[in-house]
Protein backbone atom coordinates (compact mmCIF):
# COMPACT_ATOMS: atom_id res chain seq x y z
CA UNK A 1 0.00 0.00 0.00
CA UNK A 2 2.72 2.24 0.97
CA UNK A 3 4.85 1.73 -2.73
CA UNK A 4 1.21 2.29 -4.46
CA UNK A 5 1.02 5.98 -2.54
CA UNK A 6 4.17 6.78 -2.79
CA UNK A 7 4.07 6.17 -6.64
CA UNK A 8 1.03 8.53 -6.47
CA UNK A 9 2.53 11.47 -4.88
CA UNK A 10 6.28 11.38 -6.02
CA UNK A 11 5.25 11.78 -9.43
CA UNK A 12 8.04 13.04 -11.90
CA UNK A 13 5.48 16.05 -11.98
CA UNK A 14 7.11 17.07 -8.48
CA UNK A 15 10.65 17.27 -9.16
CA UNK A 16 9.89 19.67 -12.33
CA UNK A 17 7.84 21.74 -10.48
CA UNK A 18 10.32 22.51 -8.01
CA UNK A 19 12.76 22.69 -10.44
CA UNK A 20 10.97 25.29 -12.40
CA UNK A 21 9.61 27.20 -9.56
CA UNK A 22 13.29 27.58 -7.31
CA UNK A 23 14.84 28.14 -10.60
CA UNK A 24 12.34 31.31 -11.80
CA UNK A 25 12.60 32.07 -7.73
CA UNK A 26 16.35 32.77 -8.32
CA UNK A 27 16.41 34.06 -11.94
CA UNK A 28 13.60 36.37 -11.34
CA UNK A 29 14.39 37.90 -8.29
CA UNK A 30 15.01 41.31 -9.73
CA UNK A 31 13.67 40.65 -13.59
CA UNK A 32 10.08 40.25 -12.55
CA UNK A 33 10.14 43.91 -11.77
CA UNK A 34 11.69 45.43 -14.45
CA UNK A 35 8.89 46.02 -16.48
CA UNK A 36 7.82 49.57 -15.84
CA UNK A 37 4.21 48.95 -14.79
CA UNK A 38 5.02 45.97 -12.72
CA UNK A 39 4.87 48.89 -9.87
CA UNK A 40 1.98 51.32 -11.32
CA UNK A 41 -0.19 48.34 -11.08
CA UNK A 42 -0.01 47.89 -7.53
CA UNK A 43 -0.32 51.52 -7.00
CA UNK A 44 -3.75 51.00 -8.99
CA UNK A 45 -4.72 48.34 -6.97
CA UNK A 46 -4.39 49.79 -3.50
CA UNK A 47 -6.29 53.16 -5.34
CA UNK A 48 -9.04 50.89 -6.04
CA UNK A 49 -8.85 48.70 -2.49
CA UNK A 50 -9.07 51.93 -0.95
CA UNK A 51 -11.87 54.10 -2.87
CA UNK A 52 -13.33 52.41 -5.34
CA UNK A 53 -12.92 51.79 -9.57
CA UNK A 54 -11.34 55.12 -10.98
CA UNK A 55 -12.80 56.55 -13.96
CA UNK A 56 -10.30 59.64 -14.55
CA UNK A 57 -6.49 59.62 -14.65
CA UNK A 58 -5.56 59.66 -10.93
CA UNK A 59 -1.80 60.06 -11.43
CA UNK A 60 -0.47 62.46 -14.11
CA UNK A 61 -0.38 66.29 -13.86
CA UNK A 62 -0.73 66.49 -17.70
CA UNK A 63 -3.77 64.19 -18.50
CA UNK A 64 -5.45 64.58 -15.31
CA UNK A 65 -9.19 64.27 -15.61
CA UNK A 66 -8.82 62.98 -18.77
CA UNK A 67 -10.91 59.17 -19.64
CA UNK A 68 -8.69 56.76 -18.19
CA UNK A 69 -10.54 53.34 -16.38
CA UNK A 70 -8.20 50.56 -14.72
CA UNK A 71 -9.15 47.79 -17.30
CA UNK A 72 -6.86 45.39 -15.75
CA UNK A 73 -8.33 45.87 -12.35
CA UNK A 74 -8.42 41.93 -11.22
CA UNK A 75 -5.26 40.99 -11.85
CA UNK A 76 -3.86 45.16 -10.14
CA UNK A 77 -5.82 44.07 -7.07
CA UNK A 78 -3.88 40.95 -6.44
CA UNK A 79 -0.61 42.24 -7.11
CA UNK A 80 -1.80 45.03 -4.30
CA UNK A 81 -2.74 42.30 -2.36
CA UNK A 82 0.56 40.58 -2.48
CA UNK A 83 2.02 43.22 -1.77
CA UNK A 84 0.28 44.16 1.38
CA UNK A 85 0.81 40.50 2.46
CA UNK A 86 4.41 40.37 1.91
CA UNK A 87 5.73 43.08 -0.48
CA UNK A 88 7.85 42.54 -3.45
CA UNK A 89 8.48 38.40 -2.05
CA UNK A 90 5.02 37.72 -2.00
CA UNK A 91 4.64 39.26 -5.37
CA UNK A 92 7.31 36.87 -7.01
CA UNK A 93 6.09 34.13 -5.00
CA UNK A 94 2.60 34.81 -6.65
CA UNK A 95 4.07 34.98 -10.59
CA UNK A 96 6.80 32.13 -10.14
CA UNK A 97 4.11 29.36 -8.37
CA UNK A 98 1.45 30.53 -11.17
CA UNK A 99 4.14 30.03 -13.80
CA UNK A 100 5.45 26.70 -13.03
CA UNK A 101 2.12 25.15 -12.12
CA UNK A 102 1.30 25.76 -15.08
CA UNK A 103 4.40 24.19 -17.25
CA UNK A 104 3.74 21.36 -14.55
CA UNK A 105 0.29 20.69 -15.88
CA UNK A 106 1.84 21.02 -19.49
CA UNK A 107 4.52 18.40 -18.50
CA UNK A 108 2.15 16.18 -17.02
CA UNK A 109 0.09 15.93 -20.05
CA UNK A 110 3.32 15.17 -21.86
CA UNK A 111 3.85 12.56 -20.12
CA UNK A 112 0.39 10.79 -19.84
CA UNK A 113 0.80 11.21 -23.67
CA UNK A 114 3.44 9.32 -23.84
CA UNK A 115 6.86 11.33 -23.65
CA UNK A 116 9.48 9.84 -21.15
CA UNK A 117 10.15 12.54 -18.59
CA UNK A 118 13.30 13.55 -19.85
CA UNK A 119 12.17 14.35 -23.07
CA UNK A 120 8.73 16.45 -21.89
CA UNK A 121 11.42 18.35 -19.86
CA UNK A 122 13.09 19.46 -22.24
CA UNK A 123 10.39 19.89 -24.61
CA UNK A 124 8.37 21.93 -21.83
CA UNK A 125 11.44 23.35 -20.55
CA UNK A 126 12.32 24.79 -23.99
CA UNK A 127 8.81 26.14 -23.71
CA UNK A 128 9.89 28.13 -20.45
CA UNK A 129 13.10 29.21 -22.09
CA UNK A 130 11.07 30.93 -24.70
CA UNK A 131 8.94 32.26 -22.58
CA UNK A 132 10.75 33.89 -20.25
CA UNK A 133 11.31 36.92 -21.08
CA UNK A 134 8.12 37.76 -20.63
CA UNK A 135 7.51 36.83 -16.97
CA UNK A 136 6.59 40.17 -15.57
CA UNK A 137 5.01 40.78 -12.17
CA UNK A 138 2.00 42.11 -14.25
CA UNK A 139 -1.43 40.67 -14.85
CA UNK A 140 -0.63 39.77 -18.31
CA UNK A 141 0.82 36.26 -17.00
CA UNK A 142 -2.96 35.09 -17.10
CA UNK A 143 -3.20 35.54 -20.48
CA UNK A 144 -0.71 32.81 -20.89
CA UNK A 145 -2.23 30.84 -18.41
CA UNK A 146 -5.68 31.09 -19.89
CA UNK A 147 -4.30 30.58 -23.34
CA UNK A 148 -3.03 27.20 -22.60
CA UNK A 149 -6.44 26.14 -20.79
CA UNK A 150 -8.18 26.75 -24.35
CA UNK A 151 -6.37 24.91 -26.53
CA UNK A 152 -5.99 22.07 -23.40
CA UNK A 153 -9.90 21.96 -24.05
CA UNK A 154 -10.32 22.48 -27.13
CA UNK A 155 -7.49 19.07 -27.45
CA UNK A 156 -9.87 17.28 -25.33
CA UNK A 157 -12.92 17.98 -27.02
CA UNK A 158 -11.46 17.60 -30.00
CA UNK A 159 -10.29 14.11 -29.28
CA UNK A 160 -13.55 13.19 -27.54
CA UNK A 161 -12.02 12.75 -24.09
CA UNK A 162 -14.67 15.21 -22.91
CA UNK A 163 -18.09 16.07 -23.34
CA UNK A 164 -19.14 18.99 -25.62
CA UNK A 165 -20.06 20.72 -22.50
CA UNK A 166 -16.46 21.12 -21.27
CA UNK A 167 -15.94 24.62 -23.67
CA UNK A 168 -19.32 25.95 -22.00
CA UNK A 169 -16.53 26.28 -18.75
CA UNK A 170 -15.24 28.87 -20.65
CA UNK A 171 -17.58 31.44 -20.85
CA UNK A 172 -17.13 31.76 -17.04
CA UNK A 173 -12.95 31.59 -17.32
CA UNK A 174 -13.22 34.11 -20.17
CA UNK A 175 -15.09 36.62 -17.86
CA UNK A 176 -13.16 36.30 -15.18
CA UNK A 177 -9.83 36.68 -17.41
CA UNK A 178 -11.59 39.50 -19.45
CA UNK A 179 -11.38 41.50 -16.08
CA UNK A 180 -7.76 40.79 -15.25
CA UNK A 181 -6.04 41.22 -18.90
CA UNK A 182 -7.33 41.87 -22.25
CA UNK A 183 -5.81 38.83 -23.51
CA UNK A 184 -9.07 37.39 -23.77
CA UNK A 185 -9.35 38.39 -27.31
CA UNK A 186 -6.90 35.68 -28.68
CA UNK A 187 -8.81 32.99 -25.93
CA UNK A 188 -11.95 33.98 -28.40
CA UNK A 189 -9.57 34.55 -31.31
CA UNK A 190 -8.21 30.77 -30.58
CA UNK A 191 -11.86 29.24 -29.97
CA UNK A 192 -13.19 30.69 -33.10
CA UNK A 193 -10.14 29.51 -35.22
CA UNK A 194 -10.94 25.73 -33.72
CA UNK A 195 -14.74 25.52 -34.36
CA UNK A 196 -13.95 27.80 -37.70
CA UNK A 197 -11.86 24.55 -38.59
CA UNK A 198 -14.35 21.64 -37.30
CA UNK A 199 -17.34 23.53 -39.60
CA UNK A 200 -14.97 23.72 -42.77
CA UNK A 201 -14.28 19.67 -42.24
CA UNK A 202 -17.68 19.17 -41.87
CA UNK A 203 -18.91 20.64 -44.99
CA UNK A 204 -16.67 18.91 -46.65
CA UNK A 205 -17.57 15.34 -44.75
CA UNK A 206 -13.48 15.39 -44.24
CA UNK A 207 -14.38 13.62 -40.84
CA UNK A 208 -16.89 12.21 -38.93
CA UNK A 209 -14.96 11.96 -35.66
CA UNK A 210 -16.02 14.23 -33.10
CA UNK A 211 -17.06 17.29 -31.99
CA UNK A 212 -19.00 18.30 -35.50
CA UNK A 213 -20.74 15.53 -36.83
CA UNK A 214 -24.01 17.19 -37.53
CA UNK A 215 -25.88 20.82 -37.81
CA UNK A 216 -26.97 21.01 -34.70
CA UNK A 217 -23.45 20.24 -33.36
CA UNK A 218 -22.06 22.62 -35.73
CA UNK A 219 -24.47 25.45 -34.17
CA UNK A 220 -24.12 24.62 -30.76
CA UNK A 221 -20.22 24.91 -31.37
CA UNK A 222 -21.25 28.69 -32.97
CA UNK A 223 -23.25 29.41 -30.13
CA UNK A 224 -20.06 28.34 -27.79
CA UNK A 225 -18.34 30.81 -29.31
CA UNK A 226 -20.57 33.20 -29.75
CA UNK A 227 -20.86 33.55 -26.27
CA UNK A 228 -17.41 33.89 -25.26
CA UNK A 229 -16.81 36.84 -27.63
CA UNK A 230 -19.60 38.38 -25.53
CA UNK A 231 -17.71 38.07 -22.55
CA UNK A 232 -15.60 40.96 -22.52
CA UNK A 233 -18.69 43.32 -21.88
CA UNK A 234 -19.36 41.33 -18.77
CA UNK A 235 -17.18 44.32 -16.72
CA UNK A 236 -17.67 46.90 -14.20
CA UNK A 237 -16.68 49.55 -17.19
CA UNK A 238 -18.95 48.90 -19.88
CA UNK A 239 -17.86 49.68 -23.01
CA UNK A 240 -15.09 51.94 -22.18
CA UNK A 241 -13.00 48.42 -21.89
CA UNK A 242 -13.76 47.64 -24.96
CA UNK A 243 -12.87 51.38 -26.04
CA UNK A 244 -9.49 50.90 -24.32
CA UNK A 245 -8.66 48.16 -25.93
CA UNK A 246 -9.16 49.55 -29.63
CA UNK A 247 -6.72 52.34 -28.54
CA UNK A 248 -4.30 50.02 -26.99
CA UNK A 249 -4.72 47.40 -30.28
CA UNK A 250 -4.48 50.16 -33.14
CA UNK A 251 -1.98 52.22 -31.30
CA UNK A 252 0.82 52.42 -34.42
CA UNK A 253 3.05 54.46 -32.16
CA UNK A 254 2.80 51.29 -29.53
CA UNK A 255 4.11 49.62 -32.26
CA UNK A 256 7.10 51.58 -33.19
CA UNK A 257 8.37 52.43 -30.28
CA UNK A 258 7.84 49.34 -27.68
CA UNK A 259 9.94 46.94 -28.62
CA UNK A 260 7.49 43.77 -27.53
CA UNK A 261 4.55 44.79 -29.74
CA UNK A 262 7.41 44.88 -32.51
CA UNK A 263 8.04 42.15 -35.00
CA UNK A 264 10.49 39.15 -34.24
CA UNK A 265 13.85 40.17 -35.13
CA UNK A 266 16.74 37.51 -35.21
CA UNK A 267 19.47 39.80 -33.68
CA UNK A 268 18.05 39.80 -30.06
CA UNK A 269 17.94 36.67 -28.48
CA UNK A 270 14.40 36.72 -27.23
CA UNK A 271 13.32 36.36 -31.31
CA UNK A 272 15.86 34.24 -31.99
CA UNK A 273 14.29 31.53 -29.28
CA UNK A 274 10.99 31.88 -30.32
CA UNK A 275 11.84 31.53 -33.92
CA UNK A 276 14.35 28.49 -32.84
CA UNK A 277 10.97 26.96 -31.02
CA UNK A 278 8.97 26.97 -33.79
CA UNK A 279 11.07 25.56 -36.00
CA UNK A 280 11.01 22.61 -33.86
CA UNK A 281 7.21 22.45 -33.70
CA UNK A 282 7.42 22.41 -37.43
CA UNK A 283 9.82 19.51 -37.37
CA UNK A 284 7.52 17.87 -34.43
CA UNK A 285 4.24 18.11 -36.77
CA UNK A 286 6.03 17.07 -40.34
CA UNK A 287 6.31 14.09 -38.38
CA UNK A 288 2.61 13.12 -38.45
CA UNK A 289 2.30 13.35 -42.45
CA UNK A 290 0.75 11.68 -44.39
CA UNK A 291 -1.78 11.99 -42.18
CA UNK A 292 -4.05 14.72 -42.25
CA UNK A 293 -3.02 17.20 -39.02
CA UNK A 294 -5.67 17.63 -36.60
CA UNK A 295 -7.27 21.45 -36.08
CA UNK A 296 -6.08 21.73 -33.30
CA UNK A 297 -2.41 20.91 -34.21
CA UNK A 298 -2.84 24.14 -36.74
CA UNK A 299 -3.46 26.44 -34.30
CA UNK A 300 -0.16 27.03 -32.86
CA UNK A 301 1.50 27.42 -36.49
CA UNK A 302 -1.27 30.69 -36.35
CA UNK A 303 0.09 32.23 -33.32
CA UNK A 304 3.63 31.08 -34.69
CA UNK A 305 2.65 33.73 -37.62
CA UNK A 306 1.25 36.37 -35.76
CA UNK A 307 4.62 36.40 -33.16
CA UNK A 308 6.69 37.11 -36.15
CA UNK A 309 4.33 40.15 -36.30
CA UNK A 310 4.67 40.68 -32.83
CA UNK A 311 6.94 39.43 -30.45
CA UNK A 312 5.01 39.51 -27.24
CA UNK A 313 3.02 36.90 -28.80
CA UNK A 314 5.63 34.78 -28.69
CA UNK A 315 5.02 33.07 -24.97
CA UNK A 316 1.01 32.32 -26.18
CA UNK A 317 2.53 30.42 -29.35
CA UNK A 318 5.15 28.45 -27.01
CA UNK A 319 2.24 26.95 -24.49
CA UNK A 320 -0.01 26.19 -27.49
CA UNK A 321 2.88 24.63 -29.01
CA UNK A 322 3.23 22.58 -26.17
CA UNK A 323 -0.26 21.98 -25.85
CA UNK A 324 -0.39 20.46 -29.09
CA UNK A 325 3.19 18.46 -29.04
CA UNK A 326 2.02 16.67 -25.90
CA UNK A 327 -1.03 15.86 -28.26
CA UNK A 328 0.41 14.46 -31.49
CA UNK A 329 3.33 12.79 -29.84
CA UNK A 330 2.25 9.24 -30.21
CA UNK A 331 0.80 9.90 -34.13
CA UNK A 332 4.62 10.86 -35.16
CA UNK A 333 7.00 9.15 -37.09
CA UNK A 334 10.00 10.12 -34.43
CA UNK A 335 7.49 8.08 -31.50
CA UNK A 336 7.27 4.94 -33.92
CA UNK A 337 10.91 4.90 -34.49
CA UNK A 338 11.77 5.17 -31.06
CA UNK A 339 9.36 2.78 -29.95
CA UNK A 340 10.59 0.73 -32.72
CA UNK A 341 14.21 0.62 -31.32
CA UNK A 342 13.09 0.01 -28.16
CA UNK A 343 14.25 3.52 -26.63
CA UNK A 344 12.64 4.69 -23.57
CA UNK A 345 11.95 8.16 -24.57
CA UNK A 346 8.59 7.06 -26.54
CA UNK A 347 6.47 5.30 -24.03
CA UNK A 348 2.78 3.99 -24.21
CA UNK A 349 0.01 6.47 -23.43
CA UNK A 350 -1.02 6.27 -20.04
CA UNK A 351 -5.22 5.17 -19.79
CA UNK A 352 -5.75 5.88 -16.21
CA UNK A 353 -5.16 8.58 -14.32
CA UNK A 354 -2.90 8.64 -11.11
CA UNK A 355 -4.61 11.39 -9.88
CA UNK A 356 -2.96 14.62 -8.32
CA UNK A 357 -2.07 13.51 -5.01
CA UNK A 358 1.36 14.79 -6.34
CA UNK A 359 -0.04 18.10 -6.06
CA UNK A 360 0.82 18.25 -2.26
CA UNK A 361 4.38 17.86 -1.88
CA UNK A 362 4.16 21.57 -4.64
CA UNK A 363 1.29 23.33 -2.55
CA UNK A 364 3.42 22.28 0.67
CA UNK A 365 6.78 23.97 -0.81
CA UNK A 366 4.47 27.09 -1.63
CA UNK A 367 2.70 27.06 1.53
CA UNK A 368 6.30 27.14 3.51
CA UNK A 369 7.53 30.22 1.65
CA UNK A 370 4.15 32.23 2.01
CA UNK A 371 4.64 31.24 6.21
CA UNK A 372 8.25 32.83 6.13
CA UNK A 373 7.47 35.86 3.97
CA UNK A 374 4.34 36.63 6.18
CA UNK A 375 6.52 35.66 9.41
CA UNK A 376 9.20 38.14 8.64
CA UNK A 377 11.65 35.38 8.10
CA UNK A 378 14.47 36.04 5.29
CA UNK A 379 16.23 33.29 4.07
CA UNK A 380 17.27 33.35 0.58
CA UNK A 381 14.96 32.22 -2.83
CA UNK A 382 11.72 31.81 -0.69
CA UNK A 383 11.98 33.87 2.41
CA UNK A 384 11.71 37.28 3.23
CA UNK A 385 13.54 40.26 1.48
CA UNK A 386 14.87 37.95 -1.12
CA UNK A 387 12.91 40.28 -4.32
CA UNK A 388 14.20 43.84 -5.14
CA UNK A 389 14.30 46.39 -7.61
CA UNK A 390 16.87 45.83 -9.75
CA UNK A 391 19.82 48.37 -9.17
CA UNK A 392 21.11 47.69 -12.97
CA UNK A 393 17.76 48.84 -14.08
CA UNK A 394 16.00 51.34 -12.18
CA UNK A 395 17.24 53.97 -10.02
CA UNK A 396 16.77 52.25 -6.97
CA UNK A 397 19.49 54.40 -4.85
CA UNK A 398 17.60 57.38 -5.66
CA UNK A 399 14.70 55.86 -4.01
CA UNK A 400 15.33 57.93 -0.77
CA UNK A 401 16.18 61.16 -2.63
CA UNK A 402 12.72 61.05 -4.06
CA UNK A 403 10.92 60.22 -0.67
CA UNK A 404 12.77 63.16 0.74
CA UNK A 405 11.78 65.62 -1.84
CA UNK A 406 8.68 64.25 -1.82
CA UNK A 407 7.96 65.33 1.89
CA UNK A 408 9.18 68.46 1.80
CA UNK A 409 6.74 69.84 -0.85
CA UNK A 410 2.75 69.92 -0.54
CA UNK A 411 0.97 66.82 -1.90
CA UNK A 412 0.37 66.81 -5.45
CA UNK A 413 3.55 68.24 -6.85
CA UNK A 414 4.55 68.11 -10.26
CA UNK A 415 7.53 66.43 -11.40
CA UNK A 416 8.96 65.34 -14.77
CA UNK A 417 9.77 62.07 -15.48
CA UNK A 418 11.25 59.46 -17.82
CA UNK A 419 7.93 57.49 -19.26
CA UNK A 420 9.54 54.35 -18.09
CA UNK A 421 10.02 56.07 -14.58
CA UNK A 422 6.41 56.50 -13.49
CA UNK A 423 6.00 53.65 -11.62
CA UNK A 424 9.18 54.09 -9.95
CA UNK A 425 7.76 57.98 -8.94
CA UNK A 426 4.16 56.31 -7.82
CA UNK A 427 5.48 53.09 -5.96
CA UNK A 428 8.41 55.31 -3.71
CA UNK A 429 6.91 58.85 -3.69
CA UNK A 430 3.07 58.34 -4.47
CA UNK A 431 1.93 61.84 -3.06
CA UNK A 432 3.30 63.27 -6.18
CA UNK A 433 2.20 63.74 -9.17
CA UNK A 434 3.93 62.51 -12.42
CA UNK A 435 4.82 63.71 -16.10
CA UNK A 436 3.08 60.53 -17.26
CA UNK A 437 3.97 56.31 -17.77
CA UNK A 438 3.72 53.56 -20.42
CA UNK A 439 -0.33 54.10 -20.63
CA UNK A 440 -0.37 54.04 -24.41
CA UNK A 441 -4.20 53.61 -24.37
CA UNK A 442 -4.11 57.12 -22.12
CA UNK A 443 -1.83 59.64 -23.48
CA UNK A 444 -2.30 58.70 -27.30
CA UNK A 445 0.06 58.31 -30.28
CA UNK A 446 0.32 62.13 -30.93
CA UNK A 447 1.59 62.88 -27.10
CA UNK A 448 4.17 59.74 -26.89
CA UNK A 449 5.75 60.71 -30.58
CA UNK A 450 6.18 64.42 -29.01
CA UNK A 451 7.65 63.23 -25.99
CA UNK A 452 10.36 60.64 -27.93
CA UNK A 453 10.99 63.70 -29.75
CA UNK A 454 11.82 65.58 -27.20
CA UNK A 455 14.17 63.40 -25.31
CA UNK A 456 15.72 62.08 -28.42
CA UNK A 457 15.67 64.82 -30.65
CA UNK A 458 14.85 68.44 -28.66
CA UNK A 459 15.53 67.85 -25.62
CA UNK A 460 15.41 71.65 -24.59
CA UNK A 461 11.79 71.16 -25.61
CA UNK A 462 11.52 70.12 -21.66
CA UNK A 463 12.47 74.08 -21.25
CA UNK A 464 8.99 74.73 -22.85
CA UNK A 465 7.47 71.94 -20.84
CA UNK A 466 8.54 73.00 -17.74
CA UNK A 467 7.02 76.51 -17.86
CA UNK A 468 4.00 75.22 -18.65
CA UNK A 469 3.35 72.68 -15.94
CA UNK A 470 5.36 74.24 -13.16
CA UNK A 471 7.72 71.54 -12.57
CA UNK A 472 10.92 72.39 -11.21
CA UNK A 473 12.50 68.66 -10.74
CA UNK A 474 12.91 66.16 -13.02
CA UNK A 475 14.35 62.01 -13.08
CA UNK A 476 15.63 60.85 -16.03
CA UNK A 477 16.84 57.33 -16.91
CA UNK A 478 20.86 57.51 -17.93
CA UNK A 479 21.29 54.42 -19.90
CA UNK A 480 23.97 51.40 -19.08
CA UNK A 481 27.95 51.30 -20.89
CA UNK A 482 28.53 55.09 -20.39
CA UNK A 483 25.73 55.59 -23.11
CA UNK A 484 23.23 58.97 -22.36
CA UNK A 485 20.11 60.38 -23.89
CA UNK A 486 19.85 63.65 -25.15
CA UNK A 487 17.95 64.62 -23.01
CA UNK A 488 19.93 63.69 -20.07
CA UNK A 489 23.18 65.42 -21.78
CA UNK A 490 20.89 68.45 -22.17
CA UNK A 491 20.13 68.83 -18.68
CA UNK A 492 23.79 68.04 -17.36
CA UNK A 493 25.09 70.63 -19.69
CA UNK A 494 22.38 73.28 -18.96
CA UNK A 495 23.09 76.12 -16.44
CA UNK A 496 19.40 76.38 -15.73
CA UNK A 497 19.23 72.73 -14.46
CA UNK A 498 21.31 71.24 -11.28
CA UNK A 499 21.86 67.56 -11.22
CA UNK A 500 20.57 66.87 -7.06
CA UNK A 501 21.58 62.95 -7.46
CA UNK A 502 22.72 60.48 -9.56
CA UNK A 503 23.11 56.85 -9.87
CA UNK A 504 23.85 54.12 -12.33
CA UNK A 505 20.98 54.02 -13.76
CA UNK A 506 19.21 57.50 -12.93
CA UNK A 507 19.55 61.24 -12.47
CA UNK A 508 17.05 63.87 -10.31
CA UNK A 509 18.02 67.16 -11.57
CA UNK A 510 16.07 70.54 -9.89
CA UNK A 511 15.50 73.54 -12.10
CA UNK A 512 17.52 76.86 -10.60
CA UNK A 513 15.80 79.68 -10.05
CA UNK A 514 16.57 83.55 -10.97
Amino acid sequence: MWRSWSVRIFRPEVGFFLLVWLGLQTHFRERAFNDPGALWHVKVGERILESGFMHEDPFTFTFSGHVWIPQQWGGELAMALAHRLGGFDTMLLGLCAMVAALFTWLFSRAVRNGMHPALAAVVVGGAVVVSGFHFYARPHIITIVGMAITLAWIVDTERGRCSPWRLFALIPVFVVWTNIHGGVLGGVFTLGLAVAGWGILFLFKRTAEPPVKSWRGLVLWCGIVAACALTPFINPFGMEMLNTWRRIVGSAAMKELVSEHQPLSLNHTAGQVIFGFGCFYVFMLLGTFPKMPRVSWIIPLVWFVLSLKGIRQGPLFAVLAVVAMADFWPETVWYRLLKKHGDSLAREPETKSRGWLWVAIPLVGILLCLTLQLKGIEAPVVGRGWARLDPAQQPVELADELRTYAISVPAGTRIFNDANLGGFVLYHAPQLKIFMDDRFELYGDSWMRDYVRVVYDEPEGIESWAASYGFDHALIMVLPDGDRLPLERYLSDSPNWHCVARCERGALFKKITQ
